[in-house]
């Protein structure tokens, strides 16, 4: 068997960093060929490095690297989309970083994920050019299907009995929706309209730009969001760092939102002592 090159070249997005002694950083990649792994960029952190502005999180990238012992050395960064737009907006950045972080969720270490690189690359540039957050629950639907848990929006997960146009449950434990003889062995769950089910069939169909171009309320909104990601922490049975950040936001925001109460006293003002 042939042994591999000592260096080699590949396409990748860059999906987290983390710091190594003074000047180095690791950097967790996903790679169009070679699938996600970890490299190390020697003194990236210097204001000579090269490299230094072509691999940030969610930079698309062409990087060169030599192989190494235990992890592989980045010698040259070279960015094919580096995202700026996206970056600067703080909504869009958490969706991206978001849509990362499953990526590294559901992935293992070297091996290929092609359709799953060119979805992630997808989000990126939907969201790049202005994307909804409807664009997240393409990448959500289309993440689980290819990762072997697909949403199926026409027949039952338990019995696999086509489901007629009507409202129908959606349980997270039971992988989908339940149909009305099922919901009885179902642990769990919530009812969803029958156009919420339209939309995720459409999803199946669609491209992330016509997908993103479906105009839904914040009900229909939500509804989607509930059943993809009660479906995700279902499959990864854990909290994401994104989900906790962004759900901390929300709460943060509600309670700017509601004015001071001001609690008046029967007592009268103290005067301050004299000095």
């Amino acid at each position: 068997m042939p042994r591999p090159a000592r260096t080699y070249s590949t396409e990748a997005i860059v999906l987290r960093r983390r710091n190594l002694g003074e000047a180095d950083s690791i950097f967790t990649v996903f790679s169009r060929d070679e699938g996600k792994f970890d490299a190390v960029a020697r003194g990236i952190r210097k204001t000579t490095s090269r490299m230094r502005g072509h691999l940030e999180p969610l930079t698309q990238v062409q990087v060169h690297l030599a192989r190494g012992r235990t992890l592989d050395v980045l010698t040259q960064a070279e960015t094919i989309a580096a995202h700026r737009a996206l970056k600067a907006d703080l909504d869009r950045l958490n969706l991206a970083l978001y849509c990362a972080e499953l990526i590294d969720r559901f992935t293992i270490d070297r091996v290929e994920q092609r359709p799953l690189y060119e979805l992630l690359a997808d989000a990126l540039d939907a969201l790049e050019a202005g994307a909804s957050p409807m664009a997240v629950r393409y990448f959500e639907y289309h993440l689980l299907a290819i990762a072997g848990y697909e949403l199926q929006a026409t027949a039952c997960a338990l019995c696999h009995a086509r489901l007629p146009e009507e409202e129908t449950l959606f349980s997270a434990p039971a992988g989908g929706l339940a149909c009305r003889d099922c919901r009885p062995r179902t642990e769990q769950g919530r009812l969803l309209g029958v156009r919420t089910i339209k939309v995720l069939r459409y999803a199946r169909i669609a491209s992330i730009r016509e997908f993103d171009s479906v105009r839904v309320d914040d009900i229909l909104a939500h509804d989607l969001q509930f059943a993809l990601g009660g479906l995700i922490h279902q499959v990864i049975d854990r909290e994401l760092n994104t989900v906790r950040y962004m759900d901390a936001i929300v709460r943060g925001q509600r309670s700017a939102a509601i004015p001071p109460i001001h609690v008046q006293s029967d007592q009268p003002e103290l005067a301050p002592p004299e000095p």
